[in-house]
């Protein structure tokens, strides 16, 4: 009586639609699902069983999950009817019963294959990686033939950083059913995070054609293809973002921060992810009475990385007398920059194998006042912790540029530029505005004074040198169009772009050709260490910025460098960053609010060599006198904003 099914949560993982018994009444409301069993029916145990799977396999869970609960009341007790019930729980984010529902259905027959495979699931989902591999291996022991046990297996393995065994066990999967569509979708995730993004298109295209509907698979897609600069069948992928993620299945919306400049599909995508992946059930935290302020940062990214090269500076600021700093590190690599946050006066707490309840367990005993969340939906985050809740006061600043539509985060560091009043709309958290600019810079980022020529990196020695060094999946045809008509119009000049990947770069090319505009005249730019590539930027003339999502980091090492760069304000938080930027600095002409603007803009510095200098002069000087790079500003009014927030 058991019905299988190919269903994907937020593209990582798939549930063989199996039933669940719960050893309790769900009676409250919870998410999409409502459930009031009190009356009685009439109809037999096997008929109520055919329409639970039969609501189930139509996607209506508060049908399926009403016959799941009268076959309860009514004393039924099969493994199947628990573990499809803990299947459902789990979708409306009841993690707890959920895992509950699963250990019963064990409970009733060890050897009920399904149950072990969705208790895996759910313990992937809880932090309890180690638990959920054992729990997903063993239902392969019991049913060696289990697909969707080792597709389950391999997106735990990948978890856990065992890319090569997860792998294994996604192939193997597809072996077992080539018709798997999650298992195809799976090996995508693996291939794109491993760097293979032509093979990981191939088997995200495969995982479509066999489930053409599949959010996931749409979103997945569209992120490969946007890391290679690939623009085929943009108009196809248009008419998905009408509804990815909003309707459906919940995906990720940081990947839509790149494709475009809508802060309330951005938010409605935030709203449903956050209901669907993380757990409801927090409590209020009591303010604590302590002598010094409690804040905690966390974040996978104290070694080098874009955050800890911005705040650096702070951690090492902040005042000790007034503040006790506690850093929740998920590190996965440490380096000197890990030993610079170690050395920095804040009390370091590794918690990279911590799991969920443990990590939010430690944090609560170091009796937070307020805790920083430094990743929201950006690779390696803790959503989760953040989900229990760990402190009175949770924020979310600087590592995700949009609203988490979290109830469990409170505000969002911003200023008046990135959150106008009038754009608070788009936001879920209460708003924190810096007097100046949002972003924290460290003014200790050392500029390498050895001597360089534009010929060290093959850039013409006459000519202007338009650069942008931003990652090559910012680039969108609407920019890049731009671009390719200034180096026509500018004779001699050149693009001068950083390479994310091969495949980017010759994506480019093709892009260029197609334009006519000769390939010869995209420079591109491999990765440096941090001093190096401060100083080449002085070989460049003007920085060109991307739109949906600007230069963050980028624009101001651009800047800090002393490169003008030119922007686009939009909308959403990620394409006003720049902007942001050089108001705090002072150079507002650079902003400029639509394409026509931007592209005029451009030509008139390149055609006029003392607007430029004039511009350069500007940046240089500035840079020392503005408040954009005054670290001891910034942590002084950090702090102010933090105190009011406990008065």
């Amino acid at each position: 009586m058991k019905q299988s099914g190919d269903k994907n949560q937020g593209g990582e993982e798939v549930f063989e639609v199996t039933t669940f018994t719960i050893p309790f009444a769900l009676e409250e409301t919870q998410g999409n699902l409502t459930i009031n069993t009190n009356a009685p029916s009439k109809l037999s145990n096997e008929e109520i069983i055919n329409q639970a799977l039969h609501f189930h396999s139509q996607g209506n869970i508060t049908e399926a999950a009403k016959c799941y609960q009268k076959l309860i009341n009514k004393g039924f007790r099969e493994a199947f009817i628990f573990s499809n019930y803990g299947v459902i729980l789990k979708d409306v984010g009841k993690l707890k019963e959920a895992e509950l529902a699963q250990r019963k259905a064990i409970e009733i027959n060890p050897y009920y294959a399904e149950a072990h495979s969705n208790l895996g699931n759910i313990l992937r989902h809880i932090g309890e990686l180690k638990e959920a591999e054992l729990s997903t291996r063993k239902a392969i022991k019991i049913k060696p033939d289990y697909a969707e046990a080792y597709s389950n297996l391999g997106n735990i393995l990948r978890h856990i950083g065992k890319s090569k065994e997860a792998e294994l066990s996604i192939r193997k999967a597809i072996e077992i059913k080539p018709d798997l569509s999650s298992a195809h979708l799976n090996l995508g995730i693996l291939l794109r995070e491993n760097g293979n993004n032509e093979e990981a298109i191939k088997s995200q295209k495969k995982a479509l054609k066999l489930n053409p509907f599949s959010s996931s698979a749409r979103a997945e897609l569209i992120r490969s293809k946007k890391d290679i600069c690939d623009w085929s069948n943009q108009e196809i992928e248009n008419n998905w973002l009408e509804n990815i993620g909003i309707e459906g299945e919940a995906v990720n919306p940081w990947d839509f921060l790149f494709v475009e400049d809508n802060p309330i599909k951005s938010l409605k995508r935030s709203k449903k992810y956050y209901k669907d992946n993380y757990i409801k059930k927090s409590f209020k935290i009591a303010s604590f009475k302590n002598k010094k302020i409690h804040l905690g940062y966390f974040s996978s990214d104290f070694y080098e990385h874009a955050t800890m090269n911005l705040i650096a500076s702070i951690l090492e600021l902040h005042d000790k007398s007034k503040f006790e700093i506690y850093l929740y590190s998920f590190t996965p690599k440490e380096d000197e920059y890990t030993e610079r946050a170690k050395a920095s006066g804040c009390f370091f707490r590794d918690i990279k194998k911590l799991n969920t309840i443990e990590s939010v367990k430690l944090a609560r005993s170091d009796r937070l006042d307020i805790a920083i969340d430094l990743k929201g939906y950006t690779k390696n985050n803790r959503m989760d912790i953040f989900s229990h809740r760990v402190a009175p006061i949770q924020i979310n600043y600087l590592g995700y540029p949009g609203s988490l539509g979290a109830d469990t985060i409170d505000y969002i560091l911003s200023d008046k530029i990135i959150i106008p009043e009038e754009y608070e709309k788009f936001y879920s958290e209460k708003v924190i505005r810096m007097p100046s600019c949002y972003q924290c810079n460290d003014n200790k980022k050392e500029i390498s004074m050895e001597p360089i020529k534009r010929n060290d990196f093959k850039l013409p020695e006459q000519g202007f040198v338009f650069t942008c060094f931003n990652a090559n999946r910012k680039i969108s045809p609407n920019e890049f169009n731009i671009w390719m008509r200034l180096l026509k119009e500018i004779k001699g000049s050149v693009l001068w772009l950083y390479q994310s990947n091969l495949l980017a770069r010759q994506n480019l090319y093709k892009e260029a050709e197609i334009r006519n505009v000769d390939t010869n005249r995209l420079i591109f730019a491999n990765k440096l260490c941090l001093d190096k590539h401060l100083a080449r930027y002085s070989l460049g003339d003007l920085g060109l910025d991307t739109f949906n999502c600007n230069g963050h980091t980028t624009t101001s090492d651009a800047l800090w460098a002393g490169l003008p760069v030119l922007t686009k304000v939009g909308e959403s938080f990620a394409s006003r960053v720049s902007a942001s930027l050089l108001t705090s600095l002072g150079i507002t002409e650079l902003i400029t609010y639509n394409e026509s603007e931007y592209e005029e803009k451009a030509l008139h510095i390149a055609r006029n060599p003392e607007i430029l200098l004039r511009l350069k002069s500007l940046v240089a000087n500035l840079r020392y006198k503005s408040q954009l790079f005054n670290s001891e500003l910034f942590t002084k009014s950090l702090e102010n904003k933090l105190e009011k927030l406990l008065i």
